[in-house]
């Protein structure tokens, strides 16, 4: 099964062509072959002007373009690739060679060969070996840069041409541009005008005749204007203007690279750097044509074809070739259908040869050099590069880097960019984004949303983390995570919305375990939504799930806000406002008892309007379930329904969760008292009548003997009470029902933004005034530090009337007062708690410390 599968693997590596030749036919072929033409007559001043770049006799860059396309397009995977010389190519070329040998000469061409043939063996392997992925290391931007570095080396290569200045081939560009500056009165004015002749005559060709190719016409300008003034002045000798020579016509001669240890020593490591720069040209062009002919492209099929077009080439007279954008976009621009279409042209460009290779005699190098600036500028993009500039200074840094070392040493220049890029690529790695995140809010949805400006669980944490957890990477994820709970000792659980880790090596397990246990001995836990498969397996494979846990996983579309509610702490969601799971607005708490609850009294007269105004705000302010309670007798029943559906309907109408209680009996405060029980209440709310005995500055019996026996607080509103807006104010004895007075209050105030004057009542120069002022200080300093505006105020005079006054006095409209042994308990008047009830006309609250249930703990504390 593996020989067949290998034998069936290597056919297809070599038979690429058995997926297109089914499309051939009549049609097909004649649309190739005209594409084909256009092709070849835009090689032929192109492979003269690349191969003068690479140090070459200008007929190797039109044999480059022969052989090597015909295989490169037979054996590669696009359709419509072009290989043959190419500019970074020739320049590469030339940098590696130079000083090696004389260029033009016939050892200098021999090793041009040897290393055409070594790049061709390491494509081919490459591509044999499936690593086709490779060229992904040469980013986009180091490829901008390199080849704005080639580009101004290949014009300072033509600056001696251009101006006609005795300046060495192979001189570095530093020393270039300080012997123009040095040499320039010396220039030959004649060779200078005919370079400014071909190089004007392009621009204009290229503005105004966009249909024909511009460097032909260049080249026939530039010859015609040398020709001329050749005639006028008495020809080259008077002139200095010097010609290329003529061509040879005829198919590429056979050659053979030079395979002595010697030589293949010394091109070994240039071939290396020009395969990976090949091979990203090949690639990068064949898939940019692709996403408009919407072809499938195989990176490893096309070096497979580009190693074997580079093997043969070295034995056809052919120096180093790879994809031409130029090339490439205009055989699909002309209609190309098929490879055929890089055949035809290479046959054209045969003949095409055989027809102008005499011309070339006429050709000036001045003109050639005003080509080549003409190549040059086209080479640098421009915009490409004010993008990078504007958008990314790091890319921006590996650009200039690349570009100024290419200017230095061109194969020290591109392995400077790679490495630059390889390293801002690893410290962004290693710095993952960790993105605080909430549930999505919308029903059914099961995915996150930014959490910035959207409230948070006060317990929970959720990050979507941006990047693989590996060995360089460990630090950063860690600090992040340890910040959370640094930042906020409450969030001891965290949960990582991870479908952006695709893998975790060992060092990433280990830091994820230890962060496992360090929540566990917090109180909380480490979980993971939506992890790849793999990067489970991996865990689960390394023993490390004993420690974050077999039930830390949550697949897609999970509830995991309602599975991890279960584990937080119920105190904290006991006072919480934010509630932003679903699980949140249950009536249960996650260590199973019920959420914090109103219950609202009612007997339908007037005297409860103010009790529901105020029971329906402070509801809604505190995102609270209301219970609304009411009796019914025997003869009543419906009219009991209507006074619970007239309060369901006022909450509908605020958004307020409301749920009737109706109870049947005929002693409305034991129903009261039993409903409050039944329901967990932690604060109930009744108005009060009238009283009809014993003094009229006592509060009415019934509401006495609610507030007496009720299991929680107890919100008194009288007939025209309303919600407090302006201050609360509590009556202070540094009792244990006074402290519990402080405490509600407290809570009360952060909820209302509102604030609070704490008051005591002591007899003039009594021992314990002292010691009153000093519990009045520490309770208002306790309430500061928790956030509310807070003042004491220590007064003389009798009790219930002096703190009758003082509520006049500075406007609260709240009243919070603590239930002790004595008057309301036994039914009968207490000096301070009754006369306050009785009289004043705002909402008073009668805290508890003790009564059927704890309200000392956190279950009872409102």
């Amino acid at each position: 099964m593996t020989r067949t599968f290998a034998l069936s693997s290597w056919i297809k590596t070599f038979t690429p062509f058995r997926l297109w030749w089914p499309m051939i036919n009549r049609g097909t072929m004649k649309e190739d072959a005209m594409a084909g033409l256009t092709g070849a007559m835009i090689v032929l001043p192109q492979g003269v002007a690349f191969a003068t770049i690479a140090g070459l006799p200008p007929q190797f860059g039109l044999y480059a373009a022969m052989v090597p396309a015909i295989v490169g397009a037979m054996f590669g995977s696009s359709w419509h690739l072009v290989s043959g010389p190419t500019t970074a190519i020739s320049i590469a070329v030339f940098a590696a060679m130079h000083n090696l040998a004389e260029p033009g000469s016939v050892e200098y061409i021999r090793l041009v060969l040897t290393l055409t043939f070594l790049v061709g063996v390491y494509q081919t392997i490459l591509g044999l070996a499936r690593m086709g992925t490779l060229v992904n290391f040469i980013s986009h931007t180091v490829v901008i840069g390199f080849t704005a570095g080639a580009a101004i080396l290949i014009a300072a290569s033509q600056i001696k041409n251009f101006f006609g200045l005795p300046i060495p081939r192979g001189t570095p560009f530093y020393e270039v541009i300080h012997q123009l500056v040095v040499q320039f009165l010396q220039s030959n004015p004649y060779v200078t005008a005919i370079g400014i002749a071909t190089l004007a005559s392009g621009l204009l060709a290229k503005r105004l005749l966009p249909k024909i190719p511009y460097m032909i016409v260049a080249m026939v300008v530039g010859s015609v204007v040398a020709f001329i003034v050749n005639a006028i002045l008495g020809g080259e000798a008077a002139t200095g203007i010097k010609t290329v020579g003529a061509l040879p016509a005829g198919l590429p001669p056979l050659s053979l690279p030079d395979f002595s240890w010697d030589a293949i020593r010394d091109t070994a490591r240039p071939a290396l750097i020009i395969t990976l720069l090949a091979l990203t040209e090949a690639v990068s062009i064949s898939r940019a044509i692709a996403t408009r002919s919407e072809q499938r492209i195989d990176g490893n099929q096309e070096f497979v074809g580009q190693g074997l077009s580079n093997l043969v080439g070295s034995f056809f007279s052919a120096y180093a070739s790879s994809g031409s954008f130029n090339r490439s976009g205009v055989n699909y621009e002309a209609g190309a259908r098929t490879p055929l279409a890089t055949v035809f042209a290479s046959v054209f460009l045969v003949l095409i040869l055989l027809l102008v290779a005499p011309l070339a005699a006429y050709l000036p190098t001045a003109a050639m050099a005003g080509i080549l600036f003409l190549v040059a500028w086209g080479l640098i993009d421009f915009h490409h590069i004010r993008s990078i500039w504007q958008t990314s200074k790091p890319e921006a840094a590996i650009l200039w880097v690349t570009l100024i070392g290419t200017l230095i040493n061109l194969e020290e220049g591109i392995f400077m960019g790679v490495l630059l890029s390889l390293v801002m690529y690893l410290y962004r790695s290693s710095r993952p984004l960790v993105e605080p995140v909430v549930p999505a809010g919308d029903p059914g949805a099961y995915h996150f949303e930014n959490a910035k400006g959207r409230p948070e669980c006060p317990q929970v944490r959720f990050v979507r983390l941006h990047g693989s957890i590996y060995f360089g990477a460990v630090d950063h994820v860690q600090q992040a995570l340890q910040q959370i709970d640094e930042d906020n000792p409450q969030q001891k659980t965290v949960v990582i919305a991870a479908p952006a880790i695709n893998f975790v090596d060992v060092a990433g397990a280990e830091m994820l375990a230890q962060e496992a246990r360090r929540r566990r001995r917090l109180g909380g836990g480490l979980y993971f939504y939506r992890l790849k498969d793999s990067v489970h397996r991996f865990l689960r494979q390394g023993e490390y799930l004993k420690d974050i846990g077999e039930g830390g996983f949550f697949p897609v579309k999970s509830n995991v806000s309602g599975a991890i509610y279960w584990t937080l702490d119920p105190e904290v969601c006991r006072s919480c406002k934010t509630r932003i799971f679903k699980e949140c607005h249950g009536e249960v708490l996650p260590d199973g008892h019920r959420r914090l609850r109103l219950m609202f009294a009612t007997d339908g007269s007037e005297y409860s309007q103010g009790p529901q105004s105020v029971a329906l705000t402070l509801a809604k302010q505190l995102d609270l379930t209301l219970d609304a309670m009411t009796m019914a007798t025997a003869e009543d029943t419906g009219a009991a329904a209507d006074r619970l559906d007239e309060v369901q309907l006022a909450c509908s109408q605020e958004a307020i969760c409301c749920n009737s209680v109706l109870r049947h009996g005929s002693d409305p405060i034991k129903e009261v008292v039993e409903a409050a029980r039944a329901a967990d209440s932690n604060l109930l709310i009744i108005g009060r009548r009238p009283p009809k005995g014993l003094t009229d500055r006592m509060v009415g019996v019934h509401a006495a003997k609610i507030i007496t026996e009720a299991p929680c607080h107890v919100l008194v509103v009288p007939q025209t009470g309303r919600m407090w807006r302006k201050r609360i104010m509590v009556c202070f004895d540094a009792s244990p029902s006074a402290v519990a007075a402080a405490e509600i209050a407290t809570t009360l105030a952060k909820n209302s933004g509102i604030p609070i004057t704490v008051i005591s009542v002591a007899k003039e120069n009594h021992p314990a005034a002292k010691l009153m002022q000093a519990a009045l200080d520490e309770t208002v300093q306790m309430m500061r530090m928790e956030g509310v505006e807070a003042d004491a105020r220590l007064v003389f005079g009798p009790a219930a009337q002096t703190l009758i006054e003082q509520a006049d006095l500075i406007g609260a409209d709240l009243v919070v007062v603590g239930m002790r042994h004595g008057g309301l308990h036994r039914a009968l008047p207490s000096r301070v708690v009754d006369p306050l009830l009785g009289q004043i006309e705002r909402p008073v609250l009668i805290a508890k410390t003790t009564s059927a249930k704890d309200i000392a703990d956190a279950r009872g504390r409102f």
